[in-house]
């Protein structure tokens, strides 16, 4: 697992598995707006197709953004979550 740079923004975490990339972005609530520009423009400036993927305790933002997926992190710790 590694930490990637785009740009002058930061991944959390860049997962690989098999050749394949997984990209993570943590935060406890996408609630407030600036954290949630914070968190998803680094994912979006990525330009390959790996999967990208917010984790938040917060269940108020979860979804799908653009092919960015936001998810709970409990419950993907948990594996009830299929974006694990």
């Amino acid at each position: 697992m590694n930490i990637g740079k785009v740009g002058t923004a930061e991944v959390d975490f860049v997962a690989e598995k098999d050749n394949r990339l997984h990209y993570y972005q943590v935060t406890a609530s996408l609630t407030d707006e600036n954290t949630f520009v914070r968190e998803i423009t680094p994912l979006k400036n990525l330009t390959d197709n790996y999967p990208k993927t917010i984790l938040t305790l917060d269940r108020f933002t979860l979804g799908d953004y653009d092919g960015i997926e936001s998810v709970n992190a409990v419950d993907w710790l948990l594996g009830k979550s299929e974006h694990k």
